[in-house]
Formats: structure tokens, sequence, C-alpha cells
């Protein structure tokens, strides 16, 4: 089975940041032959709340799927038997269907101290949500004092961030 990622994406800085972290990210990934989805939030600050709920609804839609007789004739109910019961010895039937998640998104520093306090929130929160769930997150969100220096840096942290992700995917 081919592995597969989730991206989340912030739009705040869509067309001058993050439509350049996307193509990084294509590129690279389909040269790892990496399969990808995408989910796209308003801002940074979002994305480790939709790292969480896909998290949770992705392993959810598993087990509904694994868990489901409905429209199924014997072969198909009698292989499903065997799949959960399979699963259930190995402990995966909780596997989530992503084996792991890379955040994209920038915050430029305005003319209050908000950046400082979003971006610890964020890398908090993305440690946490990695740690208790087992699961490779690639931290491709970084910090900028203008937009200029945002996109000076979006190749770089993009790079980073993604071949991180790769090194993590080798371990798990």
């Amino acid at each position: 089975m081919k592995t597969k990622i989730k991206i989340i994406y912030s739009n705040y800085y869509l067309d001058e940041i993050t439509s350049k972290m996307l193509d990084i990210c294509k590129k690279k990934l389909k040269s790892s032959q990496i399969d990808y989805d995408f989910s796209e939030v308003p801002g940074s600050f979002e994305i480790p709340f939709e790292i969480a709920r896909s998290i949770k609804e992705d392993t959810k839609d598993n087990e509904k799927q694994l868990g489901t007789f409905e429209g199924k004739d014997k072969k198909k109910i009698r292989d499903n038997i065997l799949q959960i019961s399979k699963l259930s010895q190995l402990n995966l039937n909780k596997q989530p269907k992503y084996a792991g998640y890379l955040a994209l998104g920038c915050i430029i520093k305005g003319k209050t101290i908000n950046h400082k306090a979003i971006s610890t929130s964020i890398f908090t929160n993305l440690q946490r949500i990695s740690i208790e769930n087992i699961i490779p997150i690639g931290n491709g969100i970084f910090n900028a004092n203008n937009m200029q220096e945002a996109k000076n840096k979006l190749d770089k942290c993009t790079q980073h961030a993604v071949e991180t992700l790769l090194m993590l995917l080798i371990k798990k």
C-alpha cells in the first residue's frame, strides 16, 4: 500500500506565499512517490485543529467502513469479519487514513505581538497532536517580519518541512 499524507494549509497569504509552498510540496512528494490530499483553512492558527479533526474523523470513517454489513453479500460479510478480526488482533482498527500530515502557513509580524502568541500556540499544539497520536507532522509554518522576508524564506522552510516529514515516515 502506498503511503498517503494530508497537507493542511492556510489560505491567508495564498497568492503570495502558500501557493508557492504547495508547488514545492507537490514536486517533492511526487518524486518521493507519496500520495497526498489537501485541506484548506483560513489561517495558520486553525491548522492544529484541522489536523486533530482529520485524525479523529478519518479513524471514525475507517471504523464505519469496516463495521457495516449493509448491502453486502455473504462473501463480503465473511471477508469483512475476517478483516475486523485481524485488525483487532493487531490493534490496528483505529489507524488513521493518513500516515502523516504536513502543515503549511506563514505568520507575518504586525504592529502587535500577536504573532508570538499565535506561533507559540500553533507549534505547541502541533507537537502535542503528533505525540498524542504517534503520527508525524511536518511543520512548514514559519514566521517573518514582512512579506519580502516571507518570500525569501518560503522555499527553505517548505523543503525542510517536507524532508522532515519524509524522514519521520521512514522511521514510522
